[in-house]
């Protein structure tokens, strides 16, 4: 709705129809919604309330998240380099069979299939490692 007299985001809520609940269900689920956010909005508070009133668990907290972030980061950076140790070594291996050698992978050997891993740096240190979750 377009109104040539109304400036603020109140005179617009105060103009405009309050919003349609068709249905028995639709009103339900507008009340559930309502009532989940005055819980998270209680929440927060409360939230807020405790963090101020114990500061020495708020910095065991930050430690806690600290030592994961770099132990996350640690296996993160061992696992790219083995992705690399063993893509090498199959890169290695298909050049010396390409130029007659004999090969010591046997035909089924899953060291074949390390030719193709990833091992670009263009990983996020926050990466997770989710491949879904782009999706939420």
């Amino acid at each position: 709705m377009n109104f040539q007299d109304v400036y603020t985001l109140q005179q617009a809520l105060d103009v405009a129809p309050p919003p349609r609940l068709n249905s028995a269900q639709d009103r339900a689920e507008h009340t559930a919604r309502q009532r989940r956010l005055l819980v998270a909005q209680e929440d927060e508070r409360v939230t807020a309330e405790w963090r101020r009133r114990h500061l020495e668990d708020v910095a065991y907290e930050k430690d806690y998240w600290a030592r994961h972030r770099e132990e996350d980061t640690r296996r993160r950076r061992e696992e790219r380099l083995d992705r690399r140790r063993r893509k090498a070594l199959a890169s290695a291996h298909a050049n010396l069979v390409a130029a007659g050698g004999r090969s010591f992978f046997t035909e089924n050997d899953d060291r074949w299939l390390d030719i193709w891993l990833s091992t670009s740096d263009d990983t996020d240190d926050d990466d997770d490692g989710d491949d879904w979750s782009d999706w939420e």
